[in-house]
């Protein structure tokens, strides 16, 4: 059994026949991880630790069951004791209300059985942002700007949300589909189109939100109701513009990041996480796009768009 530690930051994006074009006009014809293993059985157990001016859920893969431990040492002299309490994080079966002022939510299971767990860093209330580090499990290197998040100071005023991996059973894989086969990059409910079958690609599954993944990040999303969502992505190296609110923090994303504005083409682009997520949050204006990296993230590059993703959180944009 492997067992991971976690803790808790926010969302990113992804594009093309890699992640899939998110521009402002839609185109219809055309486990051992990097950074922190995945779970192969049980549920996260967290238990809170002080951080700083943060409490921060440190959560821990594990067998899914509460347990109270006691350890007793003791001297001629004295005698101390220490209990110790771990609280397993329940994980739903199927989508329905989340406890948004919880530090850390189990969204839902994947394909495979595995956990998807989404962390929350900085204040309740404030203004929401998400990052989405992995959704093709072999595009993974969007999991160290997550761990640098949530190494990270968190700015006054915002609520910091992030999903290491929507893809835990292709991410275990190094595989871009998920437990089902289906690109879950594909099988969003916005703009749905069948694509090919079970081992293609692009392969978009039976029917809209098909897969549990899918389904997970809907509820959740549609719930949070964030200002803005990032999925992560490669290795295309770029960000494709689009006009408006929207293509204003792009933009600005690009130039805190150096990453070029280009459109992106190529692939057939029905069911795209970031495009569902722009047209259901666009009734408050709230914008979800992709961030493609290149094929490796260096640390000091993990750091620029952690950096990024904390000044957008408080720009006036």
């Amino acid at each position: 059994m492997f067992v991971r530690t976690l803790s808790i930051a926010l969302v990113a994006v992804g594009v093309a026949a890699c992640g899939g074009s998110d521009g402002a006009t839609d185109t219809v014809d055309a486990t051992e991880v990097t950074g922190s293993p995945v779970a192969e059985d049980g549920d996260p157990v967290f238990t809170p630790v002080t951080n700083g001016d943060n409490a921060v859920p440190t959560t821990t893969v594990a067998e899914p069951t509460s347990t109270t431990s006691t350890s007793t040492s003791s001297t001629s002299t004295t005698s101390t004791s220490t209990t110790s309490t771990s609280t397993t994080l329940p994980i739903p079966d199927a989508p329905g209300p989340l406890d948004l002022t919880a530090p850390v939510l189990g969204l839902g299971r994947s394909a495979g059985g595995r956990p998807i767990v989404a962390e929350r860093l900085g204040d309740v209330g404030g203004r929401r942002m998400l990052v989405i580090g992995v959704i093709h499990g072999n595009e993974d290197d969007g999991v160290a700007v997550v761990e640098q998040l949530r190494d990270s100071e968190i700015p006054n005023g915002v609520e910091l949300w992030v999903v290491e991996s929507m893809n835990p059973d292709g991410q275990g894989a190094q595989d871009r589909h998920n437990g089902n086969e289906v690109d879950l990059n594909r099988n969003f409910p916005y703009n749905w189109g069948p694509i090919g079958v079970p081992g293609d690609p692009q392969y978009a599954g039976t029917e809209p939100a098909s897969e549990p993944e899918t389904q997970a990040m809907v509820n959740f999303i549609e719930q949070l109701q964030p200002d803005v969502a990032i999925w992560y992505h490669q290795d295309l190296y770029v960000i494709n513009p689009s006009s408006g609110r929207e293509g204003a923090v792009r933009q600005r994303y690009a130039e805190l990041t150096g990453l070029p504005m280009g459109q992106i083409t190529g692939g057939t682009y029905t069911g795209i996480a970031a495009t569902w997520a722009r047209n259901e949050l666009a009734p408050a204006n709230g914008v979800a796009f992709i961030v493609e990296l290149g094929p490796t993230l260096s640390p000091n590059e993990a750091a620029t768009h952690t950096a990024a993703i904390l000044t957008i959180a408080t720009d006036p944009l």
